[in-house]
């Protein structure tokens, strides 16, 4: 029983393997495609008995009579039969040779609701599948309304005229066909493209080759071409040539190893279109092919796993190959994408993936139409690489498949979701951050710093897109604004967006990680992550600072001089005194905050996707790392500068902030302020900055006021620092201490005799403690020096700070 079960096993393997080999391609059609008063379900070539069969299959939903009408390429004379559910009906007869519009008005076909399959019979003596490109069956005669549809109709008169064109002069070697092309700014995107470029129809056929040698030629050309054989199971059965035969026309001799179904296609190898006639073994086999569709370049031969697609279709839909050179042999096709395993529906639309290895390393992609009534207009794609920004990498996106995923632009630290949503490339931003210019409050799930920056208040650079969220809707939004709970995440844009390609439906640069196309709601995670969309905004049509003139990036402003990138460096004397007072600070603590810090940073890979400076401190390294700098906040606070400043380190902004926001809060908002208050340099060009910039300038002023403090040293655990030195309105008195300690401060005039008591002895927790005074009315009006008493469990310090006039 065993042995038979593997027998029928193999035998019906083995029965499907050869009917596959012995099938075109299935072309699915959408639900909604119809036939005439029937929609088709798929299509495709076979052979059957040794002959060559085009087969439809329909979907009939009313019970009735149905006259058939089809668009054909056949020789004068030539007799096509039409089966119905395998029972023939009749013959088409061609009534000259090439393109024809055929009606079978003698008879009418009763059909039941439901599923058939029409098929038209070929030419056993050539194994072409026949070119019945357009099928219809409708209720009523073909002739008793319009004797033609009009895409037909248009599709056939322009054949005509293609016919009539004189023939034109061969190309030069290096001559290639239209490249012109609608090209979008990209700025550090790794791909090429063309925006909203029509596609036309080409000669696009199907043709069974048994194993041996197999001639192709072309005659009677309109326009120089390219003749294209090739395998779409096996693309090193593929040969393509310009003009080798007699009289500039293509001819090439294929040796067939591989029994299978081999694509015939042209391609134009000068601009515009033309026809030609398809000869096969001497015998024309097509006749006047069209010769069409556009060829695109990529700036550079690629090789490893890459993506072309066209995307974004209008009324068509496409088909495409990729090749090593303009007119060289194909090493990828596709027509419709299907089975990748992503969630994207595809559709009409055209995707190649596939490891372009070695010699099938790629420069150009070709598009054309998949039928003479399916031209459109459509977006494309050439040399993405797969993005690495999925489940497999990032779990924070579940829902985000590998094969939807595609990588526009490299991982990159110096601009994020935020930034790329508002076309800024040179910096990153974070509204709601206390260092972002467009910051209203730390109060979560607050939209306002969001509005701030998308309505360019202030301005994110001359001529960048101003947005709204009055009137935008989830149907309408351009860009999306990500929350999880109560915090902001996250946002990404789509097409146009800032004037930007913006791939298949949406890209995000998820943090520090590769910008990616992705379908709008595959970063979805409500668990954690990003969780989901919650607001939207719209262009509103103008522009920052120039009304009618817009910019796509923040670089292209620059360039156009209108504005500079201005990136915050310390002064000399701050970078000298941050130096000079780095080594004077305690080796063992440095070396402590140092290690900690390290163990820290390899937390960040696993935070990548975050734009919020904030969610890499949601760990227990960097509890460590905060609970060591609380141990010498002054020591801790210059080692975070050094890395902050010199190291570029954006995340320890926020223990930065920490440990400076209680005494040094003000002067954040004072660079702030001075930045509004002159927003152009000297040249009058806007001054292009980011939360980054905002940090070091904030860290000037604090080292600014720190050469005026004095630091007196009692013990490895306690830290005095008195300031400022010499003072004039207020002194402050800072003990900082990692354990309980009974504590008084008392300050005495040396001019008055005056004494101030700031701190009674009392027992204080372990901490940071500040007490402050006033000078004036304290001290005496000239040359007063104020001694300043600490007494630390018994163990007395007196500062000296000199009161200036």
């Amino acid at each position: 029983m065993k042995k038979q079960s593997l027998f029928l096993f193999l035998l019906l393997a083995f029965t499907a393997a050869s009917v596959q080999a012995q099938t075109t391609p299935v072309k699915y059609f959408n639900k909604s495609h119809k036939a005439g008063d029937v929609l088709l379900v798929y299509s495709h070539g076979e052979i059957s008995n040794g002959v060559p069969y085009r087969v439809y299959a329909i979907d009939v939903r009313k019970d009735d009579k149905y006259y058939l009408s089809t668009l054909v390429n056949i020789q004068k004379e030539e007799t096509m039969s039409v089966y119905i559910d395998d029972q023939f009906f009749d013959k088409l007869i061609g009534h000259t040779n090439g393109w024809q519009y055929l009606s079978v008005t003698s008879q009418n076909i009763p059909l039941t609701p439901g599923k058939h399959i029409l098929r038209f019979e070929g030419n056993s003596s050539n194994g072409h599948v026949p070119m019945a490109d357009e099928i219809a069956l409708t209720l009523e005669r073909p002739l008793e309304r319009l004797a033609v549809p009009t895409a037909i109709s248009s599709f056939l008169q322009a054949v005509d005229m293609l016919k009539q064109r004189p023939v034109i002069s061969l190309p030069g070697e290096n001559e290639a066909g239209d490249l012109t092309t609608k090209v979008l700014p990209n700025p550090q995107g790794t791909y090429d493209h063309a925006i909203d470029t029509t596609f036309s129809y080409s000669h696009f056929s199907y043709i069974y080759l048994a194993a041996g040698v197999h001639n192709f030629t072309t005659s009677g050309s309109t326009i120089s071409r390219a003749l294209t054989i090739f395998n779409p199971s096996n693309f090193g059965n593929s040969s393509s040539n310009v003009n080798s035969g007699p009289g500039g026309e293509s001819s090439l001799s294929m040796y067939v190893t591989t029994p299978a179904y081999y694509a015939i296609m042209l391609r134009p190898y000068t601009s515009g279109t033309g026809t030609t006639n398809i000869m096969y073994n001497g015998t024309t086999l097509v006749s006047n092919a069209v010769i069409g569709g556009r060829t695109y370049a990529m700036s550079s031969l690629k090789g490893g796993p890459l993506n072309f697609f066209t995307c974004r279709l209008t009324g068509g839909d496409t088909r495409m190959i990729a090749s090593r050179y303009f007119a060289s042999s194909a090493r990828g096709y596709n027509d419709d994408y299907s089975g990748g395993g992503g969630d994207w529906a595809w559709g009409y639309a055209s995707r190649i993936k596939k490891d372009f290895i070695g010699v099938d390393s790629v420069q150009y992609g070709y598009v054309c139409a998949y039928s003479p009534t399916s031209t459109g207009i459509s977006d494309v794609y050439l040399g993405n690489q797969n993005s690495e920004v999925n489940l497999t990498n990032y779990p924070e996106f579940p829902l985000l498949k590998a094969d939807d995923a595609i990588k526009a632009a490299p991982s990159s630290g110096a601009y994020n979701c935020i930034s790329w949503s508002g076309g800024v490339t040179s910096t990153w931003i974070w509204p709601p951050s206390q260092y972002s210019t467009y910051n209203c409050t730390s109060a979560p799930g607050n939209v306002t710093c969001f509005d701030n920056f998308y309505s360019n208040n202030p301005v994110r650079y001359p001529g960048a897109w101003n947005y709204t969220r009055t009137g935008a809707t989830v149907n309408n939004a351009i860009v999306d604004l990500w929350k999880l709970n109560t915090n902001y995440t996250h946002a990404s844009v789509r097409k146009p967006g800032n004037n930007h390609p913006h791939g298949y439906d949406w890209e995000s640069k998820p943090g520090g990680t590769a910008r990616t196309f992705h379908p709008r709601n595959a970063l979805t995670n409500l668990g954690w992550g990003y969780g989901a969309v919650t607001n939207y905004y719209i262009p509103t049509g103008t522009y920052a600072r120039n009304a009618g003139m817009s910019f796509e990036t923040d670089a292209d402003a620059v360039k156009a001089g209108l504005a500079i990138f201005d990136v915050a460096r310390l002064t000399t004397d701050a970078d000298k005194k941050l130096n000079t007072l780095l080594r004077k600070a305690d080796p063992s603590f440095a070396s402590q905050f140092n290690a900690l810090y390290e163990e820290w940073k390899k937390t960040w890979n696993a935070n990548l996707i975050y734009s919020d400076p904030a969610m890499y401190c949601k760990n227990p390294e960097f509890d460590a790392l905060a609970k060591q700098a609380a141990k010498n906040n002054r020591q801790a606070m210059l080692l975070v500068f050094d890395k902050f400043v010199n190291q570029n380190d954006h995340p320890i902004g926020e223990l930065l902030w920490t440990l400076t926001q209680e005494k040094y809060a003000h002067l954040l908002t004072e660079v702030k302020t001075e930045r509004a208050a002159a927003p152009n340099d000297a040249q009058s060009r806007y001054r292009i900055h980011g939360d980054h910039d905002n940090g070091v300038l904030y860290v000037e002023k604090i080292l600014k006021l720190l050469q005026d403090e004095v630091e007196v040293p009692v013990a490895d655990n306690i830290q005095i620092i008195v300031s400022p030195n010499p003072v004039k309105d207020r002194l402050t008195v800072q003990i900082t201490t990692d354990k309980m300690a009974r504590v008084s401060v008392t300050a005495i005039s040396a001019q008055t005799r005056q004494t101030k008591v700031l701190q009674p002895e009392a027992q204080l927790a372990a901490g940071t403690h500040r007490f402050s005074m006033d000078v004036k009315g304290f001290a005496g009006k000239t040359g007063d020096i104020i001694g300043v008493q600490v007494m630390i469990d018994g163990q007395l310090k007196t500062v000296k700070v000199l009161v200036a006039q």
